[in-house]
């Protein structure tokens, strides 16, 4: 019974923090993009800034998904083991959701910068494709690549906790 209980508090904490890592992410986009407000350019149909937006938070879930795997067969903890784990994997997945915005809204400052050439902004606002798609690409691709040391830092979290 107590693995049920732990499956269905794990299931209920993923959604939740899924939808809130879905709102920083567009959060994370507006912060990017001041001079371009994302909800007015969604509403207008401009499908750049969907495709920008669309990869924030499919790139947020690939960073988070390290922290919502949480293996408990190898703990001793008695009848306190389901609430140790809930408590550990909500750690996690809130370390996990600062980690992921932080390093997305890095990764963008950072390739803002070696792309001075290039107003992304300006050309999400007139809706180019091209360079939602190069944005889109960027974010992934941090997703990927961060998501390996997101699980390390999972794994370590959980056994200072535990």
């Amino acid at each position: 019974m107590n693995g049920i209980l732990l499956s269905l508090s794990q299931l209920a904490l993923s959604i939740v923090l899924s939808a809130l890592a879905a709102y920083l992410a567009f959060y994370l986009f507006q912060a990017f993009t001041r001079r371009l407000n994302g909800w007015q350019g969604l509403q207008q149909g401009n499908l750049a800034i969907g495709i920008v937006l669309g990869a924030a938070i499919v790139s947020a879930a690939i960073v988070l998904r390290p922290a919502l795997s949480l293996s408990v067969a190898g703990w001793d903890a008695g009848s306190a083991l389901p609430w140790r784990a809930f408590l550990t994997q909500a750690l996690q997945l809130a370390v996990g959701l600062v980690l992921a915005v932080a390093a997305l809204g890095l990764s963008l400052l950072i390739f803002g910068a070696l792309t001075r050439d290039l107003d992304e902004i300006e050309e999400l606002r007139k809706s180019n494709l091209a360079v939602a798609v190069l944005l889109a690409g960027v974010l992934v691709g941090v997703g990927v690549m961060v998501s390996q040391a997101m699980a390390q830092l999972m794994t370590a979290l959980a056994a200072l906790i535990l």
